[in-house]
């Protein structure tokens, strides 16, 4: 894998040092070292901007490795893929205890409690890198996470790929399914659900799913970034 080699003499031969080249490119001095280290690797986007700022091309960069960029990528996005479908995991967990736990007693026994304790610690180690990924690639709404996968995954070689780039190429739809199920999970477990208001909460999620598959599309059409970004985390 010579490609970090091949733009550190690129740059030293346009006489730059890596903080300039991470000025041009919008990145840290930190990411350009790890580029020229092999130890990450650009994406297209960045590669078609490191060419044009060392007066060269993208293929002179990556010369003849470009399989094992498709590999590494292709790896790197899968690992990513993992973080985040825990990190959803953990979300709606937190999401559902921390609603029940205001209709009784089902959520606030010991051993429950010592449940969420470990699931906290565990949520704190998929948290870290996950949000270091997140930063360090610039995802910072669903949609960005949606391309880098769709752009990065060898779609084709992998059925969880395929239903990962299905549920964000929807996933305003499935935050309000997800919600609708917590928030029912959580009134169950107090013991307030009734038919009438499952009805209304499923109508309510319905209502802000639109609402969302609405401003998607607003956001596509006018360019802005309407949609929200990134649930906070607890």
């Amino acid at each position: 894998m010579d490609v970090g080699t091949r733009i550190r003499e690129h740059r030293e031969a346009a006489g730059l040092h890596q903080d300039q080249l991470a000025e041009l490119c919008r990145v840290s001095r930190q990411t350009i070292s790890n580029w020229e280290r092999n130890k990450t690797l650009p994406d297209i986007v960045s590669l078609k901007v490191i060419a044009h700022e060392l007066g060269t091309t993208v293929d002179a960069l990556i010369g003849d490795d470009v399989p094992e960029i498709r590999r590494r990528t292709d790896a790197e996005a899968r690992r990513f893929l993992i973080l985040f479908a825990l990190n959803y995991v953990f979300l709606l967990f937190s999401f559902v205890t921390n609603f029940g736990s205001n209709f009784g007693d089902a959520f606030t026994s010991p051993l429950w409690l010592y449940l969420r304790a470990f699931a906290a610690g565990a949520w704190l180690v998929i948290l870290i890198p996950y949000y270091r990924f997140i930063k360090g690639h610039k995802l910072r709404y669903y949609q960005d996470i949606g391309r880098y996968l769709e752009k990065n995954l060898v779609l084709g070689e992998s059925r969880a790929a395929r239903v990962a780039h299905a549920i964000l190429k929807h996933i305003q739809i499935w935050n309000g399914v997800l919600v609708d199920l917590a928030v029912l999970t959580g009134l169950a477990a107090g013991g307030v659900l009734t038919p009438p208001l499952a009805v209304l909460v499923i109508a309510g999620g319905a209502a802000l799913s639109l609402i969302g598959v609405h401003l998607d599309r607003e956001r596509q059409r006018w360019g802005g970034p309407v949609t929200p970004p990134l649930p906070p985390q607890r």
